[in-house]
C-alpha cells in the first residue's frame, strides 16, 4: 500500500497543511491539497495513466511521482505564491480551487524561478519493445518551455537490466529539427525486470525515458 504524504508548512504568519496522496490503479491520479485553518486553499492533480501502457508500475515509481509533486507545492508556498490571499468569502468569489494539470503548475513554477527552459526528451511515437524484436524509434529534444529543438542531443539507448550490466543498443545524435530516428534489434529473453532506457544530454541539461521490455508471448 502507498503511503501518503501530510506536512505542515509555516510561513509567514500562517501554517499551510500539505497532503499528497494516490488515488489508486483504477483512478491514477495524485492528488494534493492546501489546507488553511482546515479550508482548502488550492489543489494540484496529476494523472500517471502513462505508467499503466506497460502494466502494472512498481510502487516505488508512483512513490517517487507523489514525492516530487508534494515538495513542489512546498517550494510554492515558501516562496511566497500565497503569501497575499483575499479573505476567505473573496477567494471563494474568485475561484482559486482549481484543478490544473501538474505540468501547468511546474510551467508556472520554472516561470517563477526565472524561465528555465531545460531540456526534454519527447517519444514522437509509442515505443512496444519486446524481446527478440527489432524496434523502430523517433523522438525529439526540445526545449520544455519554449519548445524550441536542440540539435546536436548525444542520444543514448541502453538495455538495463535488475541482474546484469546494462548494454549500450544505439547511439547518436539529433539533427537541426532535435530529430532522432534509428532501428535496433532487442536480444532474446534476459533474465530478471528489464527496460530501454533511452538518455540524452545536450545544450539545456538532460533527460531520460524507462520502458519495460517485454516477451513477445
Amino acid at each position: 500500500m502507498i503511503t501518503g504524504y501530510n506536512t505542515d508548512v509555516r510561513h509567514g504568519h500562517r501554517i499551510f497543511h500539505v497532503q499528497t496522496e494516490d488515488k489508486g490503479l483504477a483512478n491514477p491520479r495524485i492528488e494534493t491539497l492546501i489546507y488553511v485553518g482546515g479550508e482548502i486553499l488550492d489543489s494540484y492533480r496529476s494523472s500517471y495513466e502513462d505508467l499503466l501502457q506497460t502494466g502494472v508500475p512498481a510502487e516505488s515509481i508512483i512513490q517517487s511521482r507523489m514525492d516530487e509533486q508534494h515538495r513542489m507545492v512546498i517550494r510554492d508556498i515558501k516562496s511566497g505564491k500565497y503569501d497575499s490571499t483575499p479573505s476567505h468569502g473573496d477567494w471563494t468569489e474568485q475561484q482559486i480551487f482549481n484543478d490544473r494539470p501538474l505540468d501547468q503548475a511546474i510551467l508556472e513554477y520554472l516561470q517563477h524561478e526565472g524561465d528555465i527552459d531545460t531540456l526534454e526528451l519527447v517519444l514522437e511515437e509509442p515505443l512496444v519493445p519486446l524481446f527478440d524484436h527489432p524496434l523502430s524509434v523517433l523522438l525529439k529534444v526540445r526545449r520544455c518551455i519554449s519548445h524550441a529543438p536542440i540539435p546536436d542531443g548525444e542520444i543514448t539507448i541502453r538495455l538495463v537490466s535488475s541482474l546484469r550490466k546494462a548494454t549500450t543498443l544505439l547511439s547518436g545524435k539529433t539533427d537541426a529539427q532535435g530529430l532522432f530516428q534509428g532501428l535496433l534489434q532487442l536480444p532474446g529473453s534476459e533474465p530478471g525486470q528489464c527496460a530501454l532506457a533511452i538518455t540524452c544530454s545536450g545544450d539545456g541539461g538532460e533527460d531520460e525515458v524507462r520502458i519495460v521490455v517485454k516477451d513477445k508471448g
